[in-house]
């Protein structure tokens, strides 16, 4: 059964939503049974520690893996099991942690070719310069990309993923690789980002979380662990025990 149209009784579309989700490799159940929902110009962080499924159930979200059980839902429609670029051309930006950038072009020619599909050149080049701006790189524009550091090719990366104005950003681990200064400005970039697109954001680095995030899924051995705001998530004993290493049902009763 496809989920409501609008979540909470506010009005409030459903864009994304998963069922009962399920990604086996052998006897190995990596994303195990997850459900969960994402709103319109919804901010989501879902976190958790090296091998806790985050990046497994992003790869099923983006369609580079299909899922062993569940379903996938956009706007109600089942995409379960779709190509990467099926699923982007129903509004839906993806930036892998790895940048995927054409070295031999510009980063202006980047963007300019993810907006072809949709625009004439004079006017994907505008647009393509705006989103430089935007992002605070537009003095890249004419350099090649496979001459830029790591950090400049993240942000073309996110360029040439914003730039088409999807309705939904999924970012696995944005910041890889970034500096200290880089990563504070990608932190304000999604921010700002937010107030046009929703944003699923993929990462395990909690300091990046306090930056941007609103609501927060936790994943533990391939499961929802905790699901809620920031604040009560970061506060949550359960989650630093997991973080540490230690199973939730070990941990000791922390202190009144």
């Amino acid at each position: 059964m496809a989920p409501p149209a609008a979540a909470g009784g506010c009005g409030v579309s459903v864009l994304l939503a998963t069922e009962h989700l399920t990604m086996r490799f052998g006897g190995v159940v990596a994303v195990d049974d997850v459900s969960l929902s994402i709103e319109e110009r919804e901010l989501r962080c879902l976190i958790g520690p090296n091998g806790a499924g985050k990046s497994t159930f992003f790869r099923c979200l983006t369609g580079q893996y299909r899922p062993s059980a569940g379903r996938i839902l956009w706007r109600g429609e089942d995409i379960t099991g779709l190509e990467p670029h099926q699923i982007a051309r129903r509004g839906i930006g993806i930036k892998t942690q790895v940048p995927s950038l054409f070295d031999g072009l510009t980063a202006l020619e980047g963007v300019v070719l993810a907006l072809r599909r949709q625009h004439r050149e004079r006017e994907a080049r505008r647009r393509a310069l705006a989103v430089l701006e935007r992002l605070g790189i537009a003095e890249l524009a004419h350099r090649p990309v496979g001459l830029l550091a790591h950090g400049q090719r993240q942000l073309v990366e996110l360029a040439t993923v914003v730039a088409p104005a999807p309705d939904l950003i999924i970012l696995d681990e944005p910041t890889a690789g970034m500096s200290a200064e880089e990563t504070a400005g990608t932190a304000a970039l999604i921010r700002d980002m937010n107030r046009d697109h929703a944003i699923v954001v993929v990462e395990h680095d909690m300091q990046f979380i306090r930056a941007i995030a609103r609501k927060v899924t936790v994943f533990h051995q391939g499961r929802v662990l905790v699901e809620d705001s920031a604040e009560a998530v970061l506060a949550d004993p359960r989650v630093h025990d997991v973080y540490l290493g230690r199973p939730p049902e070990a941990r000791q009763a922390v202190p009144a």
